[in-house]
Formats: structure tokens, C-alpha cells, sequence
């Protein structure tokens, strides 16, 4: 539940994709894992009413009851090994944070997924350099850009098998090329300019 994670507006955005593309109704699902932090910061607490409300809106506003379909499916309880399924099996992953680190499931993702899911990444990401591969590796996204990231869920969703498997190919090898300690290197090293 950090506000820097842009949970709220990956959720605003998927809410755009079933408005602007209702094809994909009934047939994808936002599943966000949004894990307790500093919970005894009151704008935390405040963000995290903010996120569980919008995923009540949209479940309210485009699920199907009668179908079994819920458009988004939100968990806040701290759970690694679903963590780790989910990224196993996601056919798209949204990682758009506003100002992030390196942040690692950007590459954690990539190297667990197992049906050559795509990785929607924002240019905020720390990541986001090492893994755009000049338009082969991650799709980009504005993090404050809900229309645009819509449309790149929607590019993700839709993108044949060999794109697909290029693009988590080319992300596999660049994430095994360079490490955390890599990246921490480089942060140093900006640091002492």
C-alpha cells in the first residue's frame, strides 16, 4: 500500500480498458497484491481505504455475479508464495510507479513468468532503462497517464505469441546480464560525480 506504487491508478487504468476495449470484459483479470505498509501513517491508511474503494467501484460497476467474474482482485494480505504463482502465470504485469528504485519485480517477473507474459513498465521505474531494450524488452508507460497505460494494457493483452516471446526473451537475458549489486554499483558511483 505505498502511494508510490500508483496502485490506484493501475486500477483507474484497467477500469479505462474495460470501458474503451469491452472485449476484454469477462476475459482478463486485474489481480493486485497491495501488502500492509507503515500502517501507522495515517496517509497510508488513507491511500489504502483509496485503493480498496476504487476496486469495489469498478468490481461493482463491470462484474459479472451470475458469471463468477470479478474484474479485479485485490489482496492485502502479505503473501509471497501467491506473489510468486501470480508472477509465474500473468499474462501481463503493470509495474507503474510515480518515482521507484530499481525496483525488483520488474525483473523478478520476467525471470519467473512462464508463459512469456509481457512486462508494462514505467519510464519512473528504476528499471526502466536497463529493461526498455530500445522497444524490445518492456512496454512503456507515463505512471500518471491512465488513457495511455490503457492502451498499452490493451497492446500487451493483444499481442501474438512470437512478439510475446521475443520481447520476454530479450527481457530474460538482460535481467540474468546484470545483477542488483550491478545496479547498486552504478547508484554509487552516480553519487560520487
Amino acid at each position: 500500500m505505498e502511494p508510490s506504487k500508483n496502485i490506484v491508478r493501475g486500477m483507474l487504468a484497467f477500469e479505462e480498458l474495460l470501458t474503451e476495449y469491452p472485449e476484454w470484459r469477462g476475459r482478463v483479470v486485474h489481480v493486485a497484491f497491495a501488502y500492509p505498509s507503515r500502517q501507522g501513517l495515517a496517509e497510508y491508511l488513507a491511500y489504502g481505504a483509496e485503493v480498496e474503494h476504487t476496486a469495489e467501484r469498478i468490481n461493482h460497476a463491470f462484474g459479472d455475479e451470475a458469471g463468477g467474474w470479478a474484474p479485479i482482485v485485490l489482496s492485502v494480505k502479505d503473501d509471497w508464495v501467491r506473489s510468486l504463482a501470480a508472477l509465474t502465470v500473468s499474462d501481463v504485469l503493470l509495474v507503474n510507479p510515480v518515482r521507484d528504485g530499481l525496483n525488483l519485480v520488474a525483473k523478478e517477473g520476467p525471470l519467473l513468468n512462464a508463459v512469456d507474459g509481457v512486462l508494462v513498465l514505467s519510464h519512473e521505474a528504476g528499471a526502466w532503462e536497463e529493461l526498455a531494450l530500445d522497444g524490445r524488452g518492456a512496454v512503456g508507460i507515463n505512471p500518471f497517464d491512465v488513457a495511455g497505460t490503457a492502451d498499452a494494457l490493451h497492446a500487451a493483452l493483444s499481442m501474438d505469441a512470437p512478439a510475446r516471446t521475443a520481447r520476454a526473451e530479450a527481457l530474460r537475458t538482460a535481467v540474468r546480464g546484470r545483477t542488483s549489486a550491478d545496479w547498486w554499483a552504478d547508484q554509487l558511483a552516480a553519487a560520487r560525480r
